[in-house]
């Protein structure tokens, strides 16, 4: 992407596309921007919340993070510095950040952030049994650390595998409930410009119980089967990291803040070839949320996101792009 003299940076359309590029739960998108010559403002879409899967808005809001982080990003690539107000308007919960651009000669951090924001990806296909080293999850929590939340490395066999009991348990409470399953079928209809197409879900064999194997299968198998080839090439089990963000608290700017960790620590995996997925469900189901919190975390955080981070197979070919809403859809200039 070419850089722009100072003075002249990149429309500010331009910017929102890249924005928009942001992960979302299933691939709602559920955020509007708001333009004002070289001001802009994020609203969350109450409208597009998951009302059986994310019932307290929690993933909303983290979504709507990560896309004002996405947008941090885009701007300084595109020759723009960000000043950016969370949660301006007390009165309006929606209203989940101002930001005022000004122009800004990008930098070449700013350019590799840029280039790791277009490449990223949301790859639910098997993971190599290659570790991650803990020197780099330990990185990967710095640098989703600095922008509001507490991102965790969990490396402690025992805290790893509650976390792991807990999401399944939350898994299965929620495929009990059918407003839950009728509700995950509608983001997963064939749509141009929304939801997690099949091309994007890896095939499931026919053969494999009901139950996952590892909680790396649930990255794939919570959404149906797909028709995206993910053949087995390495017979030992995955072994990928995991990392829990968190925040002191738990109102709408701290999940704000969780969603900017978030796609902070997404862009540095990118950038060094790590595969990353949110493991959510542990935070949708209000008795593991609990238990996470208090058992896990002894109630000194407030859980906001699990991910799971690994290496796919080097024969494994890039994805594309998840479909994203027409800007002109998700945009108004004021």
């Amino acid at each position: 992407m070419s850089v722009q003299p100072v003075g002249a940076p990149a429309p500010v359309d331009q910017v929102l596309e890249l924005a928009c590029r942001a992960p979302s739960v299933h691939n709602t998108q559920p955020w509007t921007w708001r333009v004002s010559g070289s001001r802009v403002d994020l609203f969350a879409d109450f409208r597009r919340q998951l009302v059986y899967a994310d019932p307290g808005r929690r993933d909303l809001l983290v979504s709507c993070g990560a896309a004002l982080h996405h947008l941090q990003v885009a701007a300084a690539g595109l020759g723009w510095a960000a000043r950016v107000r969370r949660c301006p308007d007390p009165g309006d919960e929606r209203h989940v950040a101002s930001v005022q651009l000004r122009p800004a000669r990008p930098h070449a951090e700013a350019l590799a952030q840029l280039d790791a924001l277009t490449a990223r990806r949301t790859d639910r296909r098997r993971l190599t049994s290659w570790p991650v080293p803990q020197e780099r999850l330990n990185a990967l929590a710095a640098t989703g650390s600095v922008w509001g939340a507490q991102v965790l490395p969990v490396v402690d066999p025992s805290m790893r595998g509650h976390l792991e009991r807990l999401t399944r348990h939350a898994d299965r409470v929620q495929r009990r409930n059918e407003r839950y399953l009728s509700e995950l079928a509608a983001w997963t209809a064939p749509s141009p410009a929304q939801g997690v197409p099949s091309a994007l879900r890896p095939v499931r064999d026919p053969s494999e119980g009901p139950e996952p194997g590892n909680v790396a299968d649930l990255a794939a198998r919570r959404f149906p089967s797909g028709t995206l080839a993910d053949p087995e090439v390495d017979p030992e089990p995955p072994a990928d990291g995991m990392l829990l963000v968190c925040t002191s608290s738990d109102d709408t700017i701290s999940r704000v803040r969780a969603g900017e960790a978030l796609s902070a620590v997404w862009l540095h995996a990118t950038r060094e070839g790590l595969s990353l997925v949110p493991l959510s469900q542990a935070m949708e189901v209000e008795e593991t949320r609990r238990s996470l919190q208090g058992d896990v975390l002894g109630d000194l955080a407030c859980p906001q996101m699990l991910v799971r981070v690994g290496w796919l197979p080097l024969s494994r070919p890039d994805l594309p792009p998840t479909p994203r809403r027409p800007l002109s859809e998700v945009r108004t200039v004021v």
